[in-house]
Parts: structure tokens; C-alpha cells; sequence
């Protein structure tokens, strides 16, 4: 495959992915999309007890360790602002986080590997995370038993830190949470504060 042809076809399943963002335990059409890339590579799917999201397994020639690479596939709740030709079509919602890129990123990096299986050592399983942004979806993947055999796992994130170009590894965890909060206005009037004596406003 030429440079041009690959960078064509990765471009489109990004711009796809961008294009048709859903919100955590809502990813069916993308769990799909996911599903008919790796059937026609003939990628090996895992039956698990997954509502959306899914794992694939591609076994080496050679004996080595199972290892885990896991990507996140949920869009956010936000209405995209940008003009760009391959903006979301879904009001109110978008890959805002870089979802979409991890999914292209990983599903190209599936082909690959399976492509040189025969030179692999183990045996690689390719997690397409679900919700990872309602901060359950990693619950769901850990129920389904899939990581039971795994040595390692890697993740994958963007990182707008790094130039392009750029891998970066790090061990251990980064950026690991999911949470809410809620901030509220308070309005103090007062002709004046002793910051040393609050329980005096």
C-alpha cells in the first residue's frame, strides 16, 4: 500500500469516527464500524458480555506473554463549534477528547499486527473500551474476564503536550479520573474582613 493510498483510508476512518460521535454505553454504531474493520481484516473478535465496545485478539507465531492494548471509544456531551468539513453530525455531542483518534489509532494498529503475526511473540488483545467518560466503562471490561490471562496492558491517550510526532510512555497511571464537581457562587458583603477571623463575617 502506498503512503498516500494509507494516509487516504486512515484519514477516513478518523473523519468517520469524528463525524458520528455517541455518549458512553450509547456506542452501537461505533461498536459496529469497529467490528466490520476487523472482520475484514479477519481479525479475531472475542465473544464477551459487552453492550458496546468489544475486544480482538491476534495470536502470534511464537510463544510470549499476553498483552493487553486498550483504547476508548465515547464521545462527550458537547456541541461542536468548529468549521471543520468533517465537524460532528450529531447535535450536542463530540469527540472532544480525542476517542475518535484512539479508535482509528487502534484499529490500524490491529491490521498491522496482524499482518506480521508471524513474527509476533504471544499474543496481543485489542480492547475498544466503552463509557470510559462516565468513568464505568473499564467496570464492564474488567466483568467480561477479558483481562483474567493479560501480563500488561498499554493504554493510549493524546496528549496536546507532546509535539507531533512524538510517543510518549509513561508508566504507571496518568490523568486516571473521571470525576464531577459542582462550583458555587458565594457572596459575602461586608464593610470589612479579618481573613484571620472568618467566623466573625
Amino acid at each position: 500500500m502506498s503512503d498516500s493510498t494509507f494516509y487516504h483510508q486512515i484519514t477516513e476512518t478518523f473523519h468517520w469516527f469524528h463525524q458520528n460521535p455517541e455518549l458512553s454505553f450509547e456506542e452501537y454504531e461505533t461498536t459496529g464500524r469497529i467490528r466490520e474493520f476487523l472482520e475484514y481484516y479477519n481479525i479475531r473478535i472475542l465473544d464477551l458480555d459487552l453492550k458496546t465496545g468489544l475486544a480482538a485478539e491476534i495470536q502470534g507465531a511464537n510463544d510470549g506473554p499476553v498483552i493487553a492494548l486498550r483504547c476508548d471509544i465515547d464521545a462527550l456531551p458537547v456541541q461542536e463549534e468548529t468549521d471543520l468539513p468533517y465537524a460532528s453530525a450529531i447535535t450536542g455531542k463530540m469527540h472532544a477528547c480525542g476517542h475518535d483518534f484512539h479508535t482509528t489509532v487502534m484499529l490500524y494498529v490491529a491490521k498491522e499486527l496482524q499482518e506480521q503475526r508471524e513474527h509476533l511473540h504471544g499474543k496481543v488483545k485489542i480492547l475498544f473500551q466503552p463509557a470510559e467518560e462516565s468513568s464505568v466503562g473499564a467496570l464492564e471490561v474488567i466483568k467480561s474476564k477479558v483481562l483474567d490471562d493479560v501480563d500488561g496492558i498499554y493504554g493510549l491517550h493524546t496528549d496536546i503536550t507532546l509535539p507531533v510526532g512524538t510517543v510518549g510512555i509513561v508508566s504507571g497511571s496518568v490523568t486516571a479520573a473521571v470525576d464531577r464537581f459542582t462550583i458555587m457562587r458565594l457572596t459575602l458583603r461586608t464593610e470589612s474582613i479579618l481573613y484571620l477571623r472568618p467566623h466573625r463575617l
